[in-house]
């Protein structure tokens, strides 16, 4: 265990703004937002914890809230909701600290003295990530410390390292006594050293009031409070209780100096686990899931089938910071530069796809599916996820179904992304439409393929006798399956006349900001490190080269 967080209907057009394209405000900005704050607190986070290690160097109680909030408020935010110790806990195990399914993960954290508050169900990850009260950095008072996956400084996750630990707010204060003179209580509470209270705290939150107890003397002066929805985490004041006279109103730092009070700063927070838009009443039983990638999703037996070509490795929202050299698609070419890429195409499309498979496992548990990622004959990311493949349709709800399907969607991010492949949807089509349960077919491309179903040069004149293929084959099913296409950063014509012919919705998103190089890499040759901020190393060849929504496959 290392201790610090980072490691260096009717067929139909969707109309409206889908049919023009969605925004970067409505898209991207949605769902990069978090990252670049979060990405954000991490940097300050490693900046404080940097402050707190150096002698001659203190961080004040401000920078301490200001720093160690951010990263606290940008989790919570880009969670999916919170889990909590208590009787408020006993609606669902997902939520309750307590169940058994939390043991070992929790268990990694009791390398240092942790008392576990509360939990955040991350959709990324396999484990939640924890927050508890400790003690303090110089022992003499507590902290609030998170457990779980490291962070990157760009705001991605990595649970593949060991569990990191390290304090998020330092010098929470300490409870007074609850007059000018201890009772003889109070007095008696000195005995027990900072281990020994954490180690007795009750964290717990009350059913009604939906928060954990009231502070008192030598207690961390810290309260939480959630909601019945487990969305909300919320600072409040450590004692309403009369005994405080109201000399305390809301939960704060404190730095002393022997056993005086020297500083101490109001500690505020308020913020709340992603409210799930996509999420919406169908019929009188089910849900239907409106992701931005994966529209109107209300069908029980579904088709996934993504694009996992080297050209989704395209970086649509760029970090202001630098550090080791990674490869990208431009548009043209592969790149490798040191510029921070905040997300990708295929980081954007993970996130969506984590985030429908998350909802139907909690929401809608007896939908089956089946997940494939499309790209060139003998590249990596021309496979399909071993459950469907082996199985065809898989219960999402299932716990081991569910985990082995995101784990087979983070993985397609993995490896040389020269490697992952051109476009050819064709295999994933067909066995798409063999599968004569499926009846919603979800199917997202950012490129035209590379060579049509008889591996002929892809051309203009290829669409209708393509789309009239598969609308063939899909009608002499015994039940027509729904045909919904998503276009991620191009106009493809085949794919809106494929999703309006199946009676699915043809989304387009957002091609200019997607097709986009923001400033890096937007070259007219192939080759030309005419921009100094690319730091090309080399060109590829010809067999690894994508001309993305161009329509044609090109080599230099």
């Amino acid at each position: 265990m290392k201790n610090q967080l980072f490691n260096t209907k009717q067929s139909f057009c969707k109309k409206s703004k889908r049919e023009r394209g969605l925004g970067t405000t409505e898209v991207i900005v949605s769902m990069a937002a978090g990252l670049l704050v979060i990405g954000a607190g991490a940097m300050a986070l490693r900046s404080t914890d940097v402050l707190l290690n150096r002698a001659e160097i203190k961080s004040t109680l401000r920078q301490n809230t200001t720093n160690g909030l951010r990263l606290l408020r940008s989790e919570v935010e880009r969670s999916m909701y919170i889990m909590v110790n208590g009787s408020v806990a006993s609606k669902g195990s997902d939520f309750n600290l307590s169940d058994e399914k939390y043991t070992e993960s929790l268990q990694a954290c009791s390398e240092k003295e942790f008392k576990p508050v509360f939990g955040l169900r991350m959709v990324e990850l396999t484990e939640p990530v924890y927050y508890g009260i400790s003690t303090s950095s110089d022992g003499t008072g507590y902290s609030l410390l998170r457990c779980g996956a490291s962070l990157s400084i760009d705001g991605t996750y990595n649970e593949t390292e060991e569990i990191f630990m390290a304090i998020v707010i330092d010098d929470i204060g300490m409870m007074p006594c609850s007059a000018k003179k201890c009772t003889d209580k109070e007095k008696a509470m000195k005995e027990n050293n900072i281990p020994t209270i954490i180690n007795g705290l009750d964290m717990s939150f009350g059913e009604i009031a939906y928060k954990t107890p009231q502070r008192i003397h030598r207690e961390p002066s810290l309260r939480i409070e959630t909601d019945p929805s487990y969305k909300l985490i919320k600072f409040i004041d450590p004692n309403t209780g009369d005994e405080y006279n109201d000399s305390i109103n809301e939960s704060y730092l404190e730095r002393k100096s022997s056993s005086r009070s020297i500083s101490v700063y109001p500690l505020y927070l308020a913020a709340f686990a992603r409210a799930d838009k996509r999420l919406e009443n169908y019929g009188e039983t089910g849900v239907a899931i409106d992701s931005a990638f994966f529209p109107e999703l209300n069908s029980d037996r579904v088709a996934f089938l993504v694009d996992g070509s080297g050209s989704m490795s395209a970086c649509i929202l760029w970090g202001s910071n630098y550090g080791d050299k990674k490869t990208y698609w431009n548009g043209q070419s592969y790149q490798k530069t040191r510029r921070a890429c905040a997300m990708t195409r295929m980081t954007s499309l993970q996130k969506e796809l984590l985030a429908v498979l998350t909802d139907l496992h909690h929401n809608a548990p007896n939908t089956e599916i089946t997940l494939t990622s499309f790209s060139s004959k003998g590249y990596t990311n021309h496979r399909e996820w071993s459950k469907s493949r082996v199985e065809g349709l898989v219960q999402i709800g299932n716990e081991d179904n569910y985990l082995s399907a995101k784990e087979f969607v983070n993985s397609l991010s993995n490896g040389d992304v020269k490697r992952w492949g051109g476009t050819a949807p064709w295999d994933g089509l067909d066995k798409a439409l063999e599968i004569e349960d499926v009846n919603a077919l979800y199917f997202l491309s950012d490129g035209e393929p590379n060579r049509d179903r008889n591996g002929n040069t892809w051309s203009k004149k290829d669409y209708a006798s393509t789309v009239s293929h598969y609308i063939e084959v899909n009608n002499k099913r015994a039940a027509p399956t729904k045909v919904f296409t998503t276009a991620l950063g191009l106009e493809s014509v085949w794919m809106q006349m494929f999703a309006q012919q199946g009676g699915g919705i043809y989304t387009q998103i957002d091609p200019d900001s997607l097709k986009s190089n923001n400033g890096i890499g937007n070259n007219a040759g192939f080759c030309d490190p005419s921009n100094p901020s690319a730091n090309f190393d080399y060109c590829n060849n010809a067999d690894d080269i994508e001309l993305t929504g161009a329509g044609q496959f090109r080599s230099p």
